[in-house]
């Protein structure tokens, strides 16, 4: 069970999973549905997002998944079972802003069937109480190109990151993180429209790349460190104007996970290489859903 969050921001730099949180044990837990969070045992919650969300790999398969690559212990999972809300988790791996409304294909059968996953606003009506929002990354392709970049210089490919960004000229990631400004906005006024009476809870993407710098884990050529770290602080500044659009509460994981990008000592996202088990290449450990979900719940405590 997690535990309050109420100064979950001195614990932060604690976290290495919630069963190993001594430090902060001394916060009240008292279970579902006693009346501390603004989300109690029956009330309704949609989880929107992509692979951030999912958490592939740390912690066993979701068995109620469709193959998206959710687990057992992402922080959608983890919110519901400390507020005891019905929880529909619509995250699937790859999914951008357009699968609100469009089917994701995700696998085929061995008939040759294909299978898709529905829309991500499926299941959100008026009676809906929680949503909780972190897409937009693979919009554009914006962070597979940072991740694609540095994964070819991996093979000692000659070049920059930037020089080809610069190259694609309208097609390049830095000019499309304006055109997700507005994408974010509209597709959480479709999440408004669609729950109106719903708590709705935009969420950043954490820190992956370090302040300056890099390691063998983000094999980046000289000069490039920059711009990568520039792709996530337009994600994340996309998120904020979505969220400020809409009233939403924005929950700040960028802020949060300060110290534990890819390059750290205690690294919270895998790099190019997966150093240690519970992660796929350039995506969260299980740390990053556990603060994750302690930031939600502090934020429906207020």
């Amino acid at each position: 069970m997690l535990r309050s969050t109420a100064t979950a921001a001195a614990c932060l730099a604690l976290a290495t999973g919630l069963s190993g949180l001594t430090a902060c044990d001394d916060q009240p837990s008292t279970g579902p549905g006693d009346g501390r969070y603004d989300l109690r045992a029956g009330d309704t919650y949609v989880a929107i997002g992509d692979s951030y969300t999912a958490a592939s790999k740390t912690s066993p398969p979701a068995k109620d998944d469709e193959r998206c690559g959710q687990v057992q212990r992402n922080y959608p999972r983890l919110i519901a079972e400390e507020t005891g809300a019905t929880l529909r988790d619509n995250s699937c791996n790859g999914a951008d802003t357009s699968h609100l409304i469009e089917q994701k294909f995700v696998w085929k059968e061995p008939d040759g069937e294909r299978l898709f996953h529905p829309p991500q606003l499926e299941g959100l009506d008026e009676d809906t109480d929680l949503v909780t929002f972190r897409l937009g990354a693979n919009d554009f392709k914006l962070i597979g190109s940072a991740f694609l970049c540095a994964q070819q210089f991996f093979g000692k490919a000659p070049g920059t990151c930037t020089a080809l960004d610069r190259a694609a000229g309208p097609d390049g990631a830095t000019q499309h993180l304006a055109d997700l400004v507005p994408v974010v906005e509209e597709s959480l006024a479709l999440v408004r429209e669609k729950a109106p009476n719903a708590r709705i809870i935009v969420i950043s993407y954490p820190q992956i790349f370090p302040p300056d710098g890099k390691c063998a884990l983000l094999p980046l050529p000289d000069g490039d460190e920059a711009w990568a770290r520039s792709i996530v602080d337009g994600l994340n500044a996309a998120l904020a104007a979505g969220a400020e659009s809409i009233d939403a509460t924005y929950v700040d994981m960028f802020e949060a996970s300060a110290g534990h990008d890819i390059c750290s000592e205690e690294p919270w996202v895998a790099g190019a290489e997966v150093v240690r088990g519970g992660a796929t290449k350039w995506h969260p450990y299980r740390e990053e859903s556990e603060v994750v979900a302690e930031l939600v719940l502090d934020a429906l405590e207020n």
